[in-house]
């Protein structure tokens, strides 16, 4: 596959998305139905509805091969030691999303000089959070690393070379979290940390179990957003904020050593 077809089949996966909860909805108007994304039933079949049929719609057209031989789930063909640094990396991780997510503040804080915080409202809608739960353990892990790692990156390497295939499903992946800018380049680190997974052990399930711990950690921090911006902003940007930055990062970039070492002893 080619970067250009790459870039291709990832908007066409945009468009088929929004045609389905474009569809969904026009046909809730069809039984005189009132449309409203504060109805969170809605809001979320829609989008399940969308996530599922759009994957796998192009997995079907383009990828054309059954889903049970895609993966080996032999549990003798997994290591523990690398569902271990996955955690760590995945801890890692988070702590280098935070300034990603600061940017706003930091931008304030470093021009103003000081940290101007303005009241949130951080209650959490009950229905609302057991769909994010259903999509964001269960159905995005899944669908997203078939189709951007196993897919994209599998293809992309019969014509270039490992880099390339990762940037560019990377780049792919991030372009779907469009609608969360903020998100765009935690995405695309996420991503190429994915690809790497998948080409150093060449098993979908350990991307997948990436995939998960960091939704997982999401979720986590959105139960408890206030709690944790209490502390998290309590560094005031200061040497603590920037060292946790730099041990997310040093923890990242070890776990993800460890388990290129750990497959090679495997094999």
């Amino acid at each position: 596959m080619n970067i250009t077809k790459a870039l291709l089949l990832t908007f066409l996966l945009i468009i088929i998305f929004l045609l389905i909860q474009m569809g969904f909805l026009s046909l809730l108007e069809l039984f005189d139905q009132t449309i409203s994304f504060s109805n969170p039933h809605q809001k979320w079949i829609s989008k399940i509805l969308g996530f599922i049929i759009s994957y796998l719609v192009l997995f079907k057209v383009f990828w054309k091969v059954k889903v049970p031989v895609l993966a080996n789930f032999k549990l003798n063909n997994y290591k523990i030691s690398i569902l271990i640094y996955l955690i760590i990396a995945s801890i890692g991780l988070e702590l280098i999303y935070q300034p990603f997510f600061d940017i706003n503040k930091l931008l304030d804080f470093y021009k103003n000089g000081y940290l101007s915080l303005e009241s949130e409202n951080y209650s959490i809608n009950q229905k609302e959070l057991l769909y994010q739960i259903l999509t964001l353990i269960f159905i995005t892990p899944l669908l997203e690393e078939l189709f951007f790692r196993k897919f994209l990156i599998s293809k992309l390497l019969k014509r270039n070379n490992e880099i390339t295939s990762i940037l560019i499903s990377s780049f792919c992946f991030a372009v779907i979290h469009i609608e969360t800018p903020v998100n765009l380049i935690p995405s695309f680190i996420f991503g190429l940390l994915s690809g790497v997974v998948f080409i150093k052990t060449g098993k979908i399930l350990y991307s997948m179990f990436f995939h998960i711990l960091m939704n997982i950690y999401y979720l986590i921090f959105l139960i408890n957003a206030s709690n944790y911006n209490d502390w998290i902003y309590n560094f005031n940007f200061n040497y603590i904020y920037w060292s946790l930055i730099i041990l997310g990062s040093i923890l990242t970039l070890l776990a993800m050593n460890k388990i290129t070492t750990a497959n090679k002893e495997l094999s």
